[in-house]
């Protein structure tokens, strides 16, 4: 009984907590769009670190891992490499979006794109990538954190009805606080989320024996478990590189992370953020030590990204799983909460500001951002209810679409002879190469995405050198350059 009223509190916090943050952002909120999406441009370091890490860690991070752990050998472990590439590259890439929004104005990632490139036709493709590959990243991380509920209470809360639940706290405080309230709870979420994929490997590794005893046993069993290609044999260096330069590039160029960069008040923030990026990447170690340990206590899981809230079910005290259960639903939704707040950015801006009601006001312009949180969480969750995909799969898929904008962004930071033309081009190749090689062959899906980001690539860059060029494309990124390097080195 005693447990049971402990439980019960742990998960009545756990709800509440983020609905009192929530009520903190909104006093403070004003009726703007720059507020509303990006906290007016004065996001302090600490809660940037926060939402930052909680939005880049998602349940794809921590079921996802510890599925790869589980079944494909220590191929994961290339997370700490691009743990740190994700750093370097928010700093370097970060920083120079982040001045040149708040220079210019820009909200969203399209902002950027239309003010350089000055191409409907390439406003419209960024924008359908944006929304196209978020939506079914935003999909997988309610998925996950719904059947793990389903999984703890034995089926007593269908999935369904837990991704609901999920899907309405986050419509509650986003209505409420918009970027303000996403960030508070950030801070909540990457808390619980860290130190909960550093115990859960801690605890199984012991209940497994303890680390020794572990990795001498699946060793044993098969020694491929613990060196590539892995067990399976399809996990060797190529696939290691490939999702090194996937992973990273992809969730950089996710909205969210534009979102991110944009709000922060000052420089110096992106000079701290790689250093605390690559310390919180200790809870790699966390979901390998789990993974690990889940060949030897669940040896026959069929789900493989189900393996932490099996064991759990099998093996924790109803406290401990509790809160670790908490901490893999503050990974669904520290992710998807930014996810919605970014493709609503998009809807409000990109879409019905421009084409729709171009002279609306500030306050319905946050009204209209408000209702799209609220419909793009419905279409999320009817995607939601047809989910049948591995967690791993569709997040590398969905990151190595957000990917291919990488290209033409790299190419208006930093080449003159960056043109609209060989922008889209360049994008819209590498985007149909990664689908097609996605659907007609059986490749990884990392190989698919860097295989179509090279295409991209190589297009852009031949693109650039023949297509005629814009003058004016030409003396802005020139002008632009020469303006961040005069204030902002």
């Amino acid at each position: 009984m005693y447990a049971s009223t402990l439980v019960l509190m742990i998960i009545f916090i756990f709800v509440l907590v983020p609905l009192i943050l929530a009520e903190v952002a909104r006093n403070k909120s004003v009726p703007t769009t720059e507020d509303f999406f990006l906290q007016s441009r004065k996001m302090p370091t600490g809660m940037v670190f926060f939402t930052v890490y909680a939005t880049w860690m998602s349940v794809f991070a921590f079921l996802g891992s510890s599925a790869y752990f589980y079944e494909m050998g220590p191929i994961y472990m290339t997370a700490i490499a691009w743990d740190m590439l994700f750093g370097i590259l928010f700093m370097l890439v970060g920083k120079r979006l982040w001045f040149y929004g708040k220079k210019y104005g820009y909200i969203t990632p399209t902002d950027f794109f239309d003010d350089i490139f000055q191409s409907r036709s390439l406003n419209y493709l960024i924008t359908i990538i944006m929304v196209t590959f978020t939506i079914p990243y935003l999909q997988i991380q309610l998925a996950g954190g719904a059947y793990l509920i389903e999984i703890a209470t034995n089926g007593a809360i269908p999935w369904r009805i837990c991704g609901l639940v999920f899907y309405l706290i986050i419509i509650i405080y986003l209505w409420s606080g918009g970027l303000r309230a996403v960030a508070l709870t950030d801070v909540f979420y990457g808390l619980f989320l860290i130190l909960s994929m550093i115990t859960v490997g801690l605890f199984f590794i012991e209940k497994a024996g303890g680390i020794k005893t572990v990795f001498e046993t699946i060793v044993a069993l098969d020694e491929k478990n613990i060196i590539l290609p892995g067990p399976k044999g399809n996990a060797g260096a190529p696939l290691w590189i490939s999702l090194f330069i996937v992973i990273p590039i992809g969730a950089l160029m996710g909205p969210q992370l534009w979102i991110r960069s944009y709000a922060v008040e000052k420089k110096e923030t992106f000079n701290i953020i790689p250093l605390l990026i690559c310390i919180a990447s200790i809870q790699c170690f966390g979901t390998l030590l789990a993974g690990s340990a889940g060949i030897i206590l669940e040896p026959d899981v069929k789900r493989t990204d189900t393996i932490i809230p099996v064991m759990l079910v099998q093996y924790g005290k109803p406290i401990l799983s509790t809160l670790i259960f908490c901490g893999i639903a503050s990974a669904a939704l520290s992710t998807a909460n930014s996810q919605i707040h970014a493709v609503s950015a998009i809807y409000t801006l990109d879409f019905h500001k421009r084409y729709i009601n171009k002279n609306a006001g500030e306050k319905n312009l946050v009204q209209v951002g408000k209702w799209a949180v609220l419909i793009i969480s419905a279409i999320a969750y009817l995607l939601l209810l047809q989910s049948s995909e591995l967690i791993i799969n569709t997040g590398t898929i969905a990151m190595g679409g957000t990917a291919q904008v990488f290209v033409p962004v790299i190419g208006a930071l930093f080449w003159k002879k960056s043109n609209a033309g060989a922008a889209f081009s360049g994008v819209l190749t590498g985007v149909l190469f990664l689908i097609a090689l996605a659907i007609f062959t059986d490749l990884n899906i990392g190989y698919c995405a860097v295989t179509a980001l090279i295409c991209n690539a190589v297009i852009f860059i031949v693109g650039s050198l023949t297509f005629p060029n814009d003058h004016k494309v030409r003396v802005k990124i020139l002008e632009y350059m020469n303006t961040y390097n005069k204030e902002c080195q």
